[in-house]
């Protein structure tokens, strides 16, 4: 009885999700219903907690990808200028790379053909001893001639040869034929 006794206001309803109030047309004759979005039911949100983080995670990916791919094309065209930028020294490191193989070149050919000169020297070395070998018996066998010819006299009177000739005659000529040769 209490509860009669207590006016309308003060009195507390439980928490009940209620339909939105409908749009009135302005003619009572026609009646329209109030659009409503399909997934969503009475007293629902459009999305729930896990599709609302799911989108947010995706929107958020989607930017992370266009400021990666933005960065990317920024570095990409900075590398581009500074390779163009350094693209002299490189021709150059590479033109010196060059002469310094063609001189490497040189000096190897030097060393071969100075190689190859030592060892014409050795057998020249070789030779020039077998050389004095037989000059030094050379110059015994001379010193043995000239001691003998210093042993012969000065001079040698040679006898005087008084040579004859004597006119030979020619055979006389003579024409004869023979039947032997066939004439």
């Amino acid at each position: 009885m209490t509860e009669r006794a207590l006016p309308a206001a003060d009195r507390v309803l439980p928490a009940i999700a209620l339909p939105l109030p409908r749009a009135r047309p302005a003619n009572p004759a026609i009646t329209r219903p109030v659009p409503r979005a399909a997934g969503a039911h009475r007293g629902q949100p459009w999305f729930t907690t896990p599709a609302r983080a799911g989108m947010l995670i995706g929107a958020s990916a989607a930017v992370y990808a266009v400021s990666l791919a933005s960065i990317s094309a920024l570095q990409a065209s900075s590398d581009a200028a500074l390779d163009a930028q350094r693209q002299p020294y490189v021709d150059t490191v590479a033109a010196a790379r060059s002469a310094n193989d063609q001189l490497e070149a040189a000096i190897q050919q030097a060393d071969r053909d100075a190689r190859s000169l030592v060892a014409a020297y050795a057998a020249a070395g070789h030779d020039l001893t077998a050389y004095q070998a037989r000059l030094d018996s050379l110059a015994a066998l001379v010193a043995d001639v000239q001691g003998s010819a210093a042993a012969l006299p000065t001079r040698i009177s040679l006898p005087k040869v008084t040579v004859r000739t004597t006119a030979v005659s020619a055979a006389p000529r003579t024409t004869t034929k023979t039947s032997a040769s066939g004439r």
